[in-house]
């Protein structure tokens, strides 16, 4: 069985990451408080066209993705695989490059040292020959069928019904709320319990 898998926003929480780094790199006051979609709101009110949005961005997924953390129950899921015998793939629509990084920070080249200094590739299993950066969404998605992921797990709902997952690929949304025709699970023990009931 493989099992496909998410990165950014599934297997790494950036929910106190963008508020720390915000408030570190001056973009927002020292006062605030809130989550990402407070955040994004507050940056896009102050510059509509998007760059404070997407200098942060580039910083928390770049040279300060240490200020993420993993998702509680990613390695108990990841053993389970490894004890189960399922290929585990990690499938990520990620550009190169950060937007407004004057460092140039390659993004994927800063995920992959991230899940090493994690342990994702020492203690769980996972390899780092399965992990996949696309360009584009829909690279990701042909990916994912090319690949023959017997289900993959999204937080983004737009990945998980769009048209190029094959029909046969049992689909999972994670996190944030449910959608309609899409099996839902809120955490990693939830997936757990889904992929392999009875444990």
């Amino acid at each position: 069985m493989r099992i496909g898998l998410d990165l950014d926003n599934t297997l790494i929480c950036y929910d106190r990451a963008f508020l720390a780094v915000g408030k570190d790199e001056g973009l927002l006051p020292t006062s605030f408080e809130g989550g990402k979609a407070a955040i994004k709101k507050a940056l896009l009110a102050e510059r509509a066209d998007g760059f404070l949005w997407e200098r942060l961005q580039g910083l928390v997924y770049g040279r300060r993705i240490d200020a993420a953390v993993l998702f509680d129950g990613v390695p108990d899921f990841l053993g389970l695989c490894r004890q189960r015998g399922a290929d585990v793939l990690v499938i990520s629509h990620k550009t190169e490059l950060a937007h407004h990084d004057p460092l140039s920070t390659n993004l994927r080249q800063a995920a992959l040292r991230w899940m090493d200094r994690q342990g994702l590739f020492a203690s769980t299993g996972l390899e780092r020959d399965n992990v996949y950066f696309e360009a584009t969404r829909e690279g990701k998605v042909r990916r994912i069928g090319a690949l023959g992921c017997a289900m993959f797990v999204d937080d983004l709902a737009d990945v998980l019904t769009d048209a190029g997952i094959p029909a046969g690929c049992r689909k999972i949304l994670f996190g944030g709320d449910p959608h309609d025709g899409l099996e839902h699970c809120a955490t990693w023990r939830d997936v757990s319990h889904a992929i392999f009931p009875g444990r």
